[in-house]
C-alpha cells in the first residue's frame, strides 16, 4: 500500500529540515515554495494533506491558507502558525502554534487521515484505530488480527517500559504459561514488519534479553521545529 501523499509548503521546503525529514520518514512527500505552486502540485498528485509551514516563511500565512482552502476544498490542511495573533482566523483544519514538535505534527496528520469518529490510540508516530482494527505506521494502514491489536495496544499503553514475556502472555493470550512462547515471538516479528523500516535492526521494538520486549519512542521527536534562518 502506498504511503499517504503529503504536500509541504514553506521556505526552501526541499532543503533538509526537521519538518521535511520527519514527513519524508513516514509519508510520500511533495514540496512547494509558494501557495500557487502548492495548489498545482496538490491537484496533480492528489495529496491527502497540505502542511503550510508559515513559521519557516516568517509570515502568518493567512492569505496563502485562504487560497489553499478555496482551491483545495476537499484536502485536509494543517497550518504551522507563528501565532498566537490571528491564528483563530485560519481556515485550516488544524492550526499548530510555534513551537511545533514532530510528534505533535505526526499525531495531527494521523488524526486527519482517520475518521474523526474512530477510536484512536496514538503512540509517537503510530496510530491504532480500534474501531477499524488497523495500524497506521510509516504512512501505511495495515489491518490487524485481534491478537495483533491486543499486543500492540499493550505496548502503546506502556511505552519505554520493559514488558516481560509472562505479562505479555497474560494480557494477550490470557495465560501465564511461558513454557512455549513461539506464538509471542511470531507476533513480535509481525509487529516489527509493520512498524520498522528495517525489522532486522529495530528502531522502536527492542528485545530485552532474558526478559521480554520494550517499545522505545525516539526522544528526538520531542524537539521543537525551529524557524528557517
Amino acid at each position: 500500500m502506498e504511503a499517504a501523499r503529503i504536500l509541504l509548503i514553506g521556505r526552501n521546503p526541499a532543503a533538509p529540515s526537521s519538518v521535511a525529514t520527519t514527513l519524508t520518514k513516514h509519508y510520500t512527500l511533495f514540496t512547494a515554495s509558494s501557495g500557487k505552486l502548492g495548489i498545482k502540485l496538490a491537484q496533480e498528485h492528489r495529496v491527502r494533506i497540505v502542511v503550510l509551514d508559515a513559521i519557516s516563511m516568517r509570515t502568518p500565512g493567512d492569505r496563502i491558507c485562504d487560497e489553499l482552502r478555496a482551491a483545495l476544498p476537499t484536502v485536509s490542511l494543517i497550518h504551522l502558525h507563528p501565532g498566537p495573533k490571528l491564528a483563530s482566523q485560519s481556515q485550516a483544519d488544524m492550526v499548530l502554534l510555534h513551537p511545533v514538535t514532530s510528534r505533535r505534527l505526526l499525531s495531527s496528520i494521523a488524526s486527519l487521515l482517520q475518521d474523526a469518529s474512530d477510536d484512536l490510540l496514538i503512540c509517537g508516530p503510530f496510530v491504532i484505530n480500534r474501531t477499524r482494527r488497523t495500524l497506521l505506521a510509516r504512512g501505511q494502514e495495515t489491518p490487524l488480527t485481534p491478537k495483533q491489536l491486543l499486543l500492540i495496544e499493550t505496548f502503546f499503553s506502556n511505552p519505554c517500559t520493559t514488558l516481560d514475556r509472562r505479562t505479555l502472555m497474560e494480557k494477550v493470550w490470557q495465560t501465564d504459561y511461558i513454557g512455549d512462547t513461539r506464538t509471542l515471538d511470531v507476533h513480535i516479528r509481525w509487529v516489527r514488519e509493520m512498524i520498522e523500516a528495517d525489522p532486522s535492526h529495530p528502531e522502536y521494538l527492542h528485545t530485552v534479553r532474558g526478559v521480554g520486549y520494550r517499545l522505545d519512542i525516539v526522544t528526538d521527536d520531542e524537539l521543537a521545529f525551529l524557524p528557517a534562518k
